[in-house]
């Protein structure tokens, strides 16, 4: 059997790009519907409450991280019998955290809707919303296991597959439901038919391809191992979540609901192009694991330098078009008292893009072994950020949260990037040219999308594609004019996943 990196780094980019463009998409469409039926106040306290149910969909302890590193090096190694224990180890265990999640979900409802300030007459239907979407967010959560698997063997197309038809089937749902009245119950049966759909996904990936990895019973010596990482990765995991989806909610603890509205809708582009971004991580991840333990393992550093650079290239030109068109994309589809400011918007981008960057040099860490390590650091960094944030909302305000954690991510991003200079293997050092014009370039496309959003353009639809089009357009030429040289060795992201035999 032969296991290909370039079509699993495709297949997870590919379905992962689609589910962000969906819930992009969601934006347009479900957002403008949702202020209209529920109104501000309890849109936004389902918005607070919608993050804790992602913390349930995220808190999987690192398992499936885990079982991505172990389960592709051991494919890397041709070792199918490790691979099936890891493989059946790990789902048991994810899907444990899962009920339990679960069961604190349903038990918390009544609490989390006196926290998001709910009215008295909407608290009954919020609880229930609430537990819906905490069932569903548990069953997403078991899905993660599969998807771990899937990326650790680099057969990820039937899971990106059912990603993108939950994603698209949970947002027609919830249209429909909405437009027929069921208001706050049309968002939470979205996410329950979204997370049977993935579910299922992960379950046929389980019946196809290569029965070997599934002809194994749970083991405790790796039940023992994953333990012994737990610590770690338990934090990492926690830490993940607190870096990505805390911020909300400490708004809406701060300011309440109203103003978690305004936070969220000014970042909601900001939020669908950092979750189109991390693909890049989640798409190589489970290819660079393997090819650290593969026989062309010497190539693992100019492969880091340059997926490196091109999530900074693409990152810096995304946030460069979203500073320059949030003013009219948001005021024209929810209204000029959501939008935060083109300053609030451009720190959200320097969020993204460091914090992005810092992401994708832990996960590539952990997915080279270092997972208790990069865990921890995660953590780390993750405390500080949600530290920060508590600082900055009090000292600043909004701006506050976003600014703190660029600084915060800064640092992790040199701790990180040092880490993997010490675990990487040896390759060779001339086969990576860098140019000072290439790190320039970034910093120049996004000043250009500052100057634009500052600008005092009309507020049009005409306004939003000319300016996100001029934009763009130069930002792509002058990052194409100053990309780093080729690698002598001819590698690229999307070549170095020659077929390589498992």
């Amino acid at each position: 059997m032969r296991e290909s990196r370039r079509r699993a780094a495709l297949a997870t980019l590919a379905g992962t790009s689609l589910t962000v463009t969906i819930t992009i998409a969601q934006a347009v469409v479900l957002i403008p519907l949702c202020l209209r039926a529920l109104g501000a106040h309890l849109y936004g306290a389902w918005l607070g409450a919608s993050e804790l149910l992602v913390w349930i969909q995220m808190l999987d302890g690192g398992i499936p991280n885990l079982l991505t590193q172990r389960v592709g090096a051991a494919i890397g190694r041709g070792d199918r019998t490790e691979a099936a224990r890891w493989s059946i180890t790990g789902l048991v265990l994810v899907s444990a955290i899962g009920g339990l999640l679960a069961a604190i979900g349903l038990t918390a409802a009544p609490f989390v809707a006196r926290w998001a300030q709910v009215e008295s007459a909407d608290v009954p239907t919020f609880i229930a919303c609430f537990r819906v979407g905490a069932a569903a967010s548990a069953l997403l959560l078991c899905a993660n296991g599969f998807v771990g698997i899937a990326r650790g063997v680099q057969r990820t197309e039937i899971t990106s597959a059912s990603q993108v038809a939950g994603a698209l089937a949970g947002l027609v749902t919830s249209v429909v439901l909405i437009l027929a009245g069921w208001k706050l119950w049309a968002l939470a049966l979205g996410l329950a038919v979204r997370g049977v759909i993935v579910f299922a996904g992960g379950f046929a990936f389980s019946r196809q391809g290569d029965r070997a990895l599934w002809q194994a019973a749970p083991s405790m010596t790796t039940a023992r191992e994953i333990g012994g990482l737990a610590p770690s990765m338990v934090a990492g995991s926690v830490g993940y979540v607190l870096a990505t989806n805390s911020e909300i909610v400490l708004v809406t603890t701060v300011f309440g609901p109203v103003a978690a509205a305004v936070y969220a809708l000014t970042r909601r582009a900001i939020d669908g192009l950092r979750s189109l971004l991390d693909s890049i991580a989640f798409a190589v991840n489970g290819g660079f694991a393997h090819l650290v333990a593969a026989a062309d393992r010497h190539r693992a550093r100019v492969v880091l330098h340059e997926m490196l650079w091109i999530r900074l290239a693409l990152a810096s030109l995304a946030g460069a078009i979203a500073i320059a068109v949030n003013r009219p994309f948001v005021t024209l589809l929810f209204g000029s008292a959501q939008f935060g400011g083109v300053w609030l918007t451009a720190a959200f981008v320097a969020q993204m893009v460091i914090g992005g960057q810092s992401f994708l040099a832990n996960y590539l860490l952990r997915a080279a072994g270092q997972v208790r390590q990069g865990s921890w650091l995660l953590a780390a960094e993750a405390a500080a950020r949600a530290g920060g944030i508590a600082v900055g909302l009090q000292v600043l305000g909004l701006i506050g949260a976003p600014l703190s954690t660029a600084v915060v991510s800064t640092v992790g991003l040199f701790v990180n990037l040092r880490r993997l200079g010490r675990t990487l293997p040896p390759g060779r050092s001339d086969a990576f040219t860098r140019r000072a014009v290439s790190d320039v370039a970034p910093v120049a496309v996004l000043t250009v999308g500052v100057l634009v959003g500052l600008s005092a353009l009309p507020l049009s639809w005409f306004t939003f594609f000319g300016a996100g089009a001029a934009v763009g357009g130069m930002g792509l030429l002058v990052l194409w004019r100053t990309r780093p040289a080729p690698s002598t060795d001819g590698v690229a992201l999307l070549r170095w996943g020659r077929r390589a035999s498992g």
